[in-house]
């Protein structure tokens, strides 16, 4: 609606539901479309989780939200058990936690500790992987280089890390 100002809700409703009539768009789930595109399988539109990574983790310039949990273990090698439900920490939700549903996938949506930016996502990312461990952290040296690479790579410092961690809890520091 912001993308049609002169336009009244009720004529660009009218114009959604004429270009889903003639399959220029495709209604993903309530509030979402897309535009369809052709492959060898016929048509295709998007996935569950590119919808929760564009609304919940970054759009593409902006970087708002990280992935959590099983997850984020599973990025770091720590543990290969796949997640059944993706936990998100994003700056886009107001509640402390809450359950999502997108095209019958579902999200746990979590309330970010503080911002998320561009600037300290990576240093978010470390931070919410050692508040995730739980109390023994089950590191074997193949995650331990994972994670030594991914701190080098991104150009986290300690004073970095430090500074941030005043808003995890104290395991989290604990467990760094």
């Amino acid at each position: 609606l912001a993308l049609f100002p002169n336009l009244t809700k009720a004529y660009v409703y009218r114009l959604l539901k004429e270009n889903e009539n003639s399959g220029n768009i495709v209604r993903f789930s309530q509030g979402i479309y897309c535009l369809p595109t052709k492959s060898f399988l016929g048509r295709t539109t998007t996935t569950a989780t590119a919808v929760a990574d564009y609304k919940y983790v970054s759009d593409g310039e902006r970087i708002y939200g990280i992935y959590s949990g099983v997850a984020l273990l599973n990025q770091f090698a720590i543990t290969s058990q796949g997640p059944n439900v993706l936990t998100i920490v994003t700056n886009h939700e107001a509640t402390r936690k809450r359950m999502v549903s997108i095209d019958k996938m579902k999200f746990v949506l979590r309330k970010s500790r503080l911002e998320i930016t561009k600037d300290n996502y990576s240093i978010y990312i470390i931070l919410q992987l050692f508040s995730d461990l739980g109390a023994n952290p089950p590191l074997n040296d193949f995650a331990k280089q994972g994670i030594k690479n991914y701190i080098q790579e991104n150009d986290i410092h300690l004073n970095a890390l430090i500074d941030m961690s005043t808003h995890f809890p104290a395991r989290t520091i604990k467990n760094l």
